[in-house]
């Protein structure tokens, strides 16, 4: 089996054990745990994809792109390799990718993937909702997410300032797509009202009236 496609099968069937532990009350600190590992499977994947096979490139696997979670991890996370193999290479620097940018200072003893887990676990309890089926609400927003964690953020903040900017981008989508409904409104009556004068002005040539 292709080394790559079985470390992205690994990562998909990591994710059946979020789905598993999220349906199950009582489960929260496996349903995080669970989460963090599918993370960190998906990371080392993109690591060993950058180093070592070149199988994937920047394209999330096919196994992984019905998981919104874990094609944006697997994309940000193979982007910022590629950006430490290149700057390894052109320093000289031999060995494995260093993975600092996993680990700044404001969380030392708390590793990006456990913390994300924490922001998802938080961000479900506010929507009362289960984890995996809130992927929408940080949906472009991954690495502010990142920038967020490096400044250390709390999960809970986090999660917070994800929802806020989420409602309130979902209002401009509603305000956009009521003044497009308005707009066409406007169209179609003045289309209409464009059709009656051209039949009105036609009823009277054909009477011989002036229009």
């Amino acid at each position: 089996m292709n080394p790559a496609f079985q470390e992205a099968l690994a990562a998909r069937l990591l994710w059946i054990n979020v789905a598993a532990f999220a349906g199950i009350e009582g489960c929260e600190a496996q349903t995080e745990a669970a989460l963090e590992a599918a993370y960190n499977a998906v990371h080392d994947l993109a690591s060993n994809d950058v180093l070592t096979y070149r199988h994937y490139g920047p394209c999330v696997p096919i196994l992984l792109q019905d998981i919104p979670e874990l094609a944006d991890q697997y994309s940000l996370a193979h982007e910022l390799h590629t950006e430490l193999h290149e700057t390894n290479v052109k320093s000289g620097s031999i060995g494995r990718l260093s993975a600092s940018w996993l680990q700044p200072e404001p969380h030392e003893h708390f590793p990006y993937t456990s913390w994300l887990a924490a922001v998802d676990m938080a961000i479900a309890q506010l929507m009362d909702a289960r984890v995996g089926t809130v992927a929408h609400i940080r949906q472009g927003h991954y690495r502010t997410v990142m920038h967020q964690w490096s400044h250390g953020e709390s999960p809970v903040d986090t999660a917070e300032e994800c929802i806020d900017a989420y409602e309130c981008n979902q209002e401009m989508l509603e305000e956009e797509a009521h003044r497009a409904y308005c707009q066409d409104l406007h169209d179609t009556y003045a289309s209409i009202e464009a059709d009656l004068w051209a039949g009105w002005r036609e009823e009277c040539e054909d009477l011989g009236l002036a229009a």
